[in-house]
């Protein structure tokens, strides 16, 4: 380990991408393992993601979680420091060398906007090349957990190299916040990277026609149909079952993520009607039965669509319209609409959209960047024009009174 007098020089050290996050869908038990360089089980690695399996924790939050640890033993295994001897100056050093080290280089198309740079339709930052905040943010959570997990387990060090929060001794924090009152702002943890606010980026209803229209088939107009109505998750509406479909209701049922809980969702009709065309076309070419998916590949060998394909067919319309919108962008753009219909409640929004708490749904009650600067130029274009001087009260003769207050006339 390394004190406070001898500083690694992180600027020079350099951290070989070995190991890897190895993914096993047919395994229900191990989904998702972490190697090192040797294609070795990290045992350490692996008993915690047990651990968040028997939590009930699904395969993409395993995988989130192996991502994050990976970063951190590959980090270790560079400074030569067993993961049971980590302190405190790893920790520190390895949040410093994750704000200033660039994410693998994906390969990129001849032509792709620079990563960081801005899109002049959408108003949207391409994703960066180095790890945003709240990356690190969730690295940092993740690292502190894998030592709790440890500690208590007594199967690894009793000082977690990862500091929680400033001056907490209770790890109960807020046990007995009364319900009725808000939350008051702790001190932040140590280490903790500030994120920065960013506002949900809901497309209008221009913006929205012109994605609809630049799509080639019904099947995908039946989806975009279904997003911005339902507001459901990418993830949730891809895994729509052809018995979870009621046509007659015009309700679709969708597994929410984290809780799983089924819950039955209202489309508006015109979604129902792309997707019976959609039905119309497949004539029986793919099963339709209880547990079967809706949504289908167009090229054969039939399969089940999944959310890369359906991210693949958004990109080819962003390359279309030269915009950067994400499936996401979709349940922003129909949580807006719902906040702004005054005939539905936030607590109805927070229902539909399935989130856990309604300070979640709050944040669509901001004003959109659009709304605040058209508010703006017209408060300009009333300041730039000319005021008229007021006309004189009844029976007072302009003449005199422009004589009286000395006004040239």
């Amino acid at each position: 380990m390394v004190g406070v007098e001898e500083l690694r020089d992180l600027s020079a050290l350099v951290v070989p991408r070995v190991g890897e996050v190895v993914e096993d869908p047919s395994d229900l038990v191990e989904p998702v393992r972490l190697v090192d360089g040797s294609c070795v089980v990290v045992e350490a690695v692996r008993a915690y993601l047990r651990d968040l399996r028997a939590s009930g924790r699904s395969a993409a939050s395993l995988r989130s979680y192996a991502l994050a640890l990976l970063r951190w033993f590959r980090f270790l295994w560079a400074v030569e420091v067993a993961w049971d001897r980590a302190g405190r100056a790893e920790a520190r050093d390895f949040m410093v060398w994750l704000s200033t080290v660039e994410k693998p280089v994906r390969p990129r198309r001849a032509g792709t906007p620079r990563p960081g740079s801005v899109n002049a339709v959408t108003r949207k930052a391409y994703p960066g090349t180095r790890y945003a905040p709240r990356t690190r943010r969730h690295n940092r959570a993740v690292v502190n957990a894998f030592y709790e997990f440890h500690r208590d387990w007594g199967t690894g060090p009793l000082v977690n190299p990862m500091p929680g929060r400033q001056g907490m001794r209770d790890p109960r924090a807020d046990v007995h916040h009364n319900p009725e009152e808000a939350f008051g702002r702790g001190r932040v943890s140590v280490y903790q990277p500030r994120v920065p606010r960013r506002e949900p980026r809901a497309m209008s209803d221009s913006a929205f026609d012109e994605v609809f229209a630049a799509l080639s088939c019904d099947r995908d107009r039946a989806i975009a149909a279904f997003y911005v109505s339902t507001g459901a998750r990418a993830a949730e509406l891809l895994g729509v079952t052809c018995d979870r479909v009621d046509i007659g209701q015009q309700l679709v049922g969708v597994i929410r993520k984290g809780s799983g809980d089924l819950q039955w969702l209202p489309a508006m009709p015109d979604a129902f009607v792309w997707l019976q065309r959609y039905r119309q076309g497949l004539r029986e070419q793919v099963p339709s039965g209880a547990g079967d998916a809706v949504w289908w590949t167009r090229r054969r060998p039939w399969r089940p669509l999944t959310y890369p394909a359906m991210r693949a067919v958004l990109v080819r319309v962003n390359q279309q319209l030269g915009t950067n919108w994400t499936l996401h962008d979709l349940r922003h753009t129909a949580a807006r609409r719902m906040v702004k219909d005054p005939r539905l409640t936030l607590p109805d929004v927070q229902w539909l959209l399935g989130h856990a708490h309604l300070t979640t749904t709050q944040v669509y009650l901001e004003p959109r960047l659009e709304e605040v600067v058209e508010r703006c130029r017209t408060h300009h274009r009333q300041r730039s024009e000319p005021v008229a001087p007021p006309a004189p009260a009844e029976g007072y003769r302009p003449e005199v009174m422009a004589a009286l207050l000395g006004v040239a006339r």
